[in-house]
């Protein structure tokens, strides 16, 4: 649904969606490296990606309930909202692969011996296979979490420029009478013309 904004709010529409692909970028990419070269194997550094990145979607939606109750934009705290809840996302895969690699190192200790990989460490440690294989697919479910959402957010940059967003959202950033007026699906332009040519009818 497109909407009646000014040029300054849709500026500030696009922060909290940089916010969420600058998070995604550098605890991702960034810091997730770090803690496989200090791990030497151990899935216990990788704690640092969802701790960090937890205290940035936590800021997103601390911002967006903040500018819900200021009565202010409603199509900047919408956008704001429509990134938290895509960051909530995150935490949820993040849940799902802790609990993946919980119970991989589990049964890791629990069956110990068996097949054991390489840590390729100058230790020369091993592993249990189970642990690598149960790290592999919690790294799964947070990679195409991740990937979806930064793709989604991608496109919501470009919305907020237009002036758009999804009316989905008022289930969560509910509307009130000092809310941005609507101008309809699709582009405005198109649309001012066709009202034109039914006036001229």
């Amino acid at each position: 649904m497109r909407y009646q904004v000014t040029e300054q709010e849709k500026h500030a529409a696009k922060l909290p969606h940089h916010i969420f692909n600058i998070n995604v970028i550098i605890t991702h990419l960034a810091i997730s490296q770090v803690a496989l070269e200090l791990g030497g194997g151990s899935p216990a550094p990788f704690l640092l990606v969802p701790l960090i990145s937890g205290l940035v979607i936590l800021f997103l939606y601390q911002r967006s309930q903040l500018l819900l109750a200021e009565n202010g934009s409603w199509f900047v705290a919408a956008h704001w909202t429509q990134a938290w809840r895509r960051g909530r996302n995150l935490l949820l895969s993040y849940a799902v692969a802790t609990l993946v690699i919980t119970l991989g190192v589990l049964l890791g200790n629990v069956f110990g011996g068996g097949l054991m990989m390489n840590d390729f460490s100058a230790e020369g440690s091993s592993t249990s296979i189970v642990e690598k294989i149960s790290l592999f697919f919690g790294a799964i479910v947070v990679f195409f979490t991740v990937l979806y959402n930064f793709l989604q957010t991608g496109i919501s940059v470009y919305d907020a420029g237009k002036g758009i967003i999804d009316s989905k959202i008022e289930k969560f950033a509910a509307r009130n009478e000092t809310a941005n007026p609507e101008l309809g699906e699709g582009d405005g332009d198109v649309r001012q013309d066709s009202q034109s040519t039914e006036q001229e009818k």
